[in-house]
């Protein structure tokens, strides 16, 4: 519990701009070694001291490999957090087949991050995932909507790569989109009564890629 409070405090201190680099060794053991809730400090103040080239991350792999593999659901979200938001390139490949188990996961929060970090490795490493791309599909038809619009954001960045190779997806999209704008989607989504404006924009974007120098979506 001290060594939590303390990381806590080397967490502000780098926030007002003063180096606790002493602290980062201690930051992952606290991830390695803790409780749930000391766990969730330790990921926290990784995810905020360290970056992907940072030699200490290495530490931290064989973590996140047993957090992933957890019954905990707290654990595998925190594995799945820090895994989208840094991971060494270099250790993909080891992580990889268990990010994708989570695709399929019962609850939605775990489909959720797991696309997210299936983002974070097509950013750095597009070559590891391209085995996966039905996968990809099968989560932007996910029932629940922050799963599919979780995959919007990978969906955009290879369509902006190659359109043509995505234009049988374009029924699709539109469907999506129609069901936003109809207000089908929870209320949670909502701003200002306006239903989910930022799906619309990354839809709309998606269809203006798809449909660029296209003359059959005119007609």
């Amino acid at each position: 519990m001290q060594m939590k409070e303390l990381m806590v405090r080397s967490i502000y201190c780098e926030m007002l701009g003063y180096e606790a680099s002493f602290s980062y060794i201690h930051a992952i053991k606290l991830a390695q070694q803790g409780t749930v809730l000391e766990k969730r400090v330790g990921y926290l103040a990784v995810s905020l001291f360290l970056n992907e080239s940072h030699e200490l991350l290495l530490l931290l792999v064989n973590t996140v490999l047993k957090d992933l593999q957890s019954t905990n659901l707290i654990e595998v979200c925190m594995a799945l957090t820090v895994v989208s938001q840094m991971f060494p390139k270099d250790m993909i490949p080891a992580i990889l087949p268990l990010v994708e188990e989570k695709l399929n996961h019962p609850k939605e929060i775990i489909r959720r991050k797991a696309v997210l970090a299936l983002y974070k490795f097509y950013l750095i490493a597009p070559n590891q995932v391209q085995h996966i791309h039905n996968k990809f599909r099968k989560a932007l038809c996910d029932k629940d909507p922050g799963v599919m619009t979780a995959s919007l954001h990978i969906y955009l960045q290879m369509i902006q790569e190659n359109p043509d190779a995505y234009k049988d997806l374009t029924p699709s999209f539109v469907t999506i989109l129609k069901q936003v704008v109809g207000g089908k989607l929870p209320m949670d989504f909502n701003y200002h009564t306006v239903p989910a404006p930022w799906l619309q924009i990354q839809l709309l974007r998606i269809l203006a890629l798809l449909g660029k120098n296209d003359q059959s979506y005119f007609i």
